[in-house]
């Protein structure tokens, strides 16, 4: 038996199995305690860590954007290359080439955070599915011969040329 005396008021005698469980008791409150604060740090870290992706993807598509708001040439190739009127020299093909595939990659990036739960629902559609849409329908000789991204192109119908 322990005897716990505080100024002669409190004569509590205990047994070692009492003292025992009462710090077993507590062992397992502060072992619930952490687990509910690692819960809570965790949730905040994927919180955190959707955030950065959204914010990352949507740079990517941002430089892509801007660079044509920018950059006249880049506008024109877009322009003229786009245009069934007129018809470009091989180097400017290959250039628009590789910058609606840029834009196919970006946008695809945005559409699978999307499907992965990512991003809210709706993402893709507000940010560049009516864009990707026009693109596509304006530029099918580029893009729709070459459907490498099949769930893409089907998700955002992009009408007769590319059947899914």
């Amino acid at each position: 038996m322990i005897g716990l005396r505080g100024q002669g008021r409190l004569n509590v005698a205990m047994s070692l199995d009492q003292v025992a469980a009462i710090a077993q008791i507590a062992g397992s409150v502060g072992i619930v305690l952490s687990l509910v604060f690692v819960g809570v740090q965790v949730r905040q870290n994927t919180a955190a860590l959707y955030r950065n992706e959204h914010n990352s993807t949507m740079a990517q598509w941002t430089v892509i954007r801007m660079g044509i708001a920018q950059n006249r040439d880049i506008a024109e190739l877009m322009t003229t290359g786009l245009s069934t009127e007129n018809a470009i020299d091989p180097a400017n093909q290959l250039r628009l080439e590789q910058l609606l595939q840029e834009q196919l990659w970006a946008s695809f990036h945005i559409w699978d955070r999307e499907q992965r739960g990512v991003f809210a629902k709706g993402t893709y559609e507000s940010a560049v599915g009516a864009y990707v849409t026009s693109l596509l329908a304006t530029a099918r000789q580029y893009l729709v011969e070459k459907c490498q991204v099949r769930g893409l192109l089907s998700s955002v119908r992009c009408g007769r040329g590319c059947a899914a």
